[in-house]
């Protein structure tokens, strides 16, 4: 069971803890006068009566008694000074009130209001050495269990009688009244350090904190979302307010339009594009997004799944990226065991992700987000497609992970069938509005009726009276807004994009590896390649100008379609999961780099196979421009010829979200190196000026120059002696001309790597 408990910090750095739902009454008075209040704080800067807390419902609100000294609401950036004026005031999971001088803590009260499982207690540690380090490892004299928290998180140390706060270089950030740390800070009485969802006071040289896991408070203020031009605004989500708290599955329902999405995005903290502000246990979550991430779960419709990787292996490879670099790898093998037991899903564990089915898919979607123990979880629309069986189990599944887990669950659904089994439902109507808010008892009793499928028809019929109606229902006179200003957003934290380099490219060959058909085709595909260009050519290739010239097209215009083929559809086949990992810090550098690695040997084992062969099959011996034979400079031209076509493919994969845009794109790329190459056709004008740009003008070049075109004989020179063919400046047989084409090609493919980088970048603004 939660309780509702008020933890007083005193001027004397004393910690009390009250249980407010245990007075049994809706108004508890607060102050110094035991004959006057209920909750006595036997302290001179308290009034004898200072404030009012009233319990009315789940909500809680306070007013300040025109107190001597007031109290200031809020954090750091957000105190505000209530007095009797102002009304009651409602206040949150994790609200800090503080009372006195908030400039000198020793002169200051905190008071912090939290909803808590009953076996939650603070712990104390006192400050009586030269520093204490807090961290993940039981090294540590704060010992915080959690994926998340690095081995050694941050240190307080005590230096010329003050104690300071650093951070050390941890994963996933230290704040500090709900501002990062980036450099050491002197801490005062009172403050708030917060790891995670972990919060520890500083008071009086000691440290009072709750190592107890929970799941986390999410409140949102005065949502509106906006898309559009100027001219042709419109608004999506229209003042959503509501309050999540923690341990609770709730469930956001409605029609089609109704913003639920939009709304689940914006409380996540992924799409920050929006009015008003989201609070995280108290602590604004777009501002701080960067420290508080890992502690979200985000699973989108689509699978996160790859689908040539056991079960395990994905879940490995996934713990390599998200948990902290110092991670042991016993850690991370006991907590992928600890996954799989809350999925369900450890029989499978060895089995190939394509072979599990579709509930078990959407549950291994779900282990992946949980490596990381996120506490505050979202999930869009996790049993669409699924039957009504593995969808009662599945939401049973989520249901346990909030209640035993400590998870905070909120997921997108249209389904009404399992809904008894959340917490709390929130019903969006068409245009964005807040319909309703509550458990399913109670929106049965608001709406008068005993089917929920009834409501949707409801909300359709009249969304605007329905959202007014609830607005009335939920509001309370003289409640105070808080401002809905937003600061500039924290730099993410550094993460190794070598790391990350390393964890993907081991990853992607796995993958390549695992899909055997595949990569068995991309082997055969220049062999055969290779066997059909000799059954076309003559036995003049080498010789003869005209033949030769055709097939060393052809072969450039092989490389290009092996290399374009190869690579035109790895990087949007997998755009959901790397949206995903993007938002977590993936690195797009690391990412590209491990592609184009592994793709740059298969292209060179592709060009030997199609270019040894070729020549094998042709039975050509020829002096090259730098070598003797002519073969290794050949195959150097096919295989920057590939990887430039390779990275042609990363620039296509990159602009489109499907492989069916993709390969519908490739026709033309396929059909602008073939115009424009200068062998078909006289270039003149733009025309030549585009064949600059391709990549088949400069593989030609390349190999002509090296196959000395400009020296070889005319087809029918032997008849007529004196019929010459002009010498094309394409074709000149020198070492700089053949460099300099290979240099070419070689910045092509750099170029090609930087521009799909680039365009990598607008993936964190793709929507469903």
């Amino acid at each position: 069971m939660s309780e509702r408990r008020l933890t007083i910090i005193d001027t004397g750095s004393r910690l009390t803890e009250v249980n407010l739902d245990a007075y049994g009454k809706q108004e508890l008075k607060i102050g110094r006068k035991k004959e006057r209040c209920d909750i006595v704080i036997p302290d001179e800067i308290i009034s004898g009566l200072h404030g009012i807390f009233r319990l009315q419902g789940d909500k809680i609100y306070y007013m300040d008694q025109d107190s001597s000294n007031g109290t200031f609401v809020g954090n750091s950036g957000q105190k505000k000074l209530l007095d009797a004026k102002a009304g009651y005031v409602e206040l949150f999971d994790k609200s800090v009130l503080r009372i006195g001088n908030i400039h000198a803590p020793d002169k200051m009260v905190l008071l912090l209001l939290q909803v808590v499982a009953e076996d939650e207690v603070w712990k104390t540690k006192s400050l009586d050495c030269a520093s204490i380090t807090i961290g993940r490892s039981r090294e540590n004299q704060i010992v915080l269990r959690h994926p998340g928290i690095s081995k050694v998180h941050c240190e307080i140390r005590k230096q010329n009688g003050c104690f300071v706060l650093y951070d050390c270089d941890s994963a996933n950030g230290t704040m500090l009244n709900g501002d990062n740390v980036s450099e050491p800070v002197i801490l005062k009485d009172k403050d708030l350090i917060q790891i995670l969802d972990y919060q520890l006071f500083f008071s009086n040289e000691c440290i009072y904190y709750k190592s107890v896991e929970k799941g986390i408070s999410l409140r949102a203020e005065g949502i509106n979302k906006f898309v559009g031009s100027k001219n042709k605004r419109k608004q999506i989500l229209r003042n959503v307010n509501c309050e999540i708290r923690p341990n609770e599955f709730v469930a956001i329902i409605g029609g089609s339009g109704a913003g639920k999405t939009t709304l689940m995005n914006a409380i996540s903290g992924f799409e920050p594009d929006f009015e008003g502000k989201v609070y995280c246990n108290g602590i604004d979550l777009i501002e701080q997004f960067q420290n508080l991430k890992n502690i979200i779960g985000f699973v989108p419709q689509q699978d996160i799944i790859y689908e040539n990787l056991t079960l395990h292996r994905m879940l490995y490879y996934t713990a390599k990226m998200k948990m902290p670099k110092d991670t042991q790898p016993q850690e991370i093998t006991q907590r992928i065991q600890e996954v799989l037991e809350m999925v369900d899903l450890k029989a499978h564990q060895n089995t190939f992700i394509r072979k599990l089915s579709g509930g078990q898919k959407k549950r291994a979607s779900i282990a992946v987000e949980l490596l990381a123990d996120p506490k505050l979880f979202f999930l869009d629309e996790p049993t669409s497609g699924l039957d009504p069986g593995t969808e009662k189990n599945l939401m049973i599944t989520l249901n346990k992970l909030a209640k035993t887990q400590n998870k905070t669950i909120i997921m997108v659904t249209h389904t009404t069938q399992n809904l008894h089994l959340c917490d709390k439902v929130i019903f969006m109507g068409p245009g964005g509005r807040l319909c309703f808010c509550g458990n399913v008892e109670a929106a049965k009793e608001f709406y008068g009726t005993d089917d929920l499928v009834n409501i949707y028809n409801m909300i359709a019929e009249n969304p605007e009276g329905w959202a007014e109606k609830y607005a009335v229902y939920s509001s309370n006179t003289g409640i105070r807004k808080r401002s809905s200003g937003r600061t500039d957003l924290v730099k993410p934290r550094k993460e190794s994009a070598f790391r990350q380099f390393l964890i993907l490219t081991q990853r992607y060959a796995e993958l390549m590896v695992n899909d055997k058909p595949r990569l068995l085709l991309l082997l055969i595909q220049p062999l055969l390649i290779a066997i059909l260009l000799n059954i076309v050519a003559d036995n003049k290739v080498f010789k003869i100008y005209e033949s030769t010239k055709s097939m060393l097209f052809a072969l450039s215009c092989s490389g290009i379609w092996i290399g374009l083929f190869d690579a035109i559809q790895e990087i949007c086949k997998e755009r959901v999961i790397l949206k995903r990992e993007y938002m977590a810090n993936l690195k797009l550098p690391g990412y590209i780099f491990s592609k184009f690695v592994l793709q740059a040997v298969l292209g060179l084992i592709q060009a030997m196979i199609l270019t040894l062969v070729f020549l094998g099959l042709i039975g050509k011996d020829k002096q090259g421009i730098f070598l003797d034979h002519f073969a290794p400079e050949i195959l150097l031209t096919m295989w920057l010829t590939i990887l430039a076509s390779i990275t042609m493919g990363f620039v296509i994969s990159s602009m489109v979200k499907t492989g069916d845009k993709a390969m519908a794109a490739a026709p033309f790329v396929l059909i602008v190196q073939l115009l424009f190459s200068g062998i078909l056709f006289t270039l003149k004008g733009a025309g030549e000026i585009i064949s600059y740009c391709t990549v088949s003008r400069w593989s030609v070049e390349a190999l002509g120059s090296i196959a000395k075109l400009n020296r070889l004989d005319l087809k029918l020179q032997k008849d007529f002696p004196m019929l010459e063919h002009e010498a094309e400046s394409f074709f000149k047989a020198s070492k700089m001309h053949v460099a300099q084409s290979w240099m070419i090609l070689a910045g092509m493919t750099i170029l090609l790597l930087i521009v799909s980088m680039l365009l990598l970048r607008n993936i964190s603004k793709d929507r469903r």
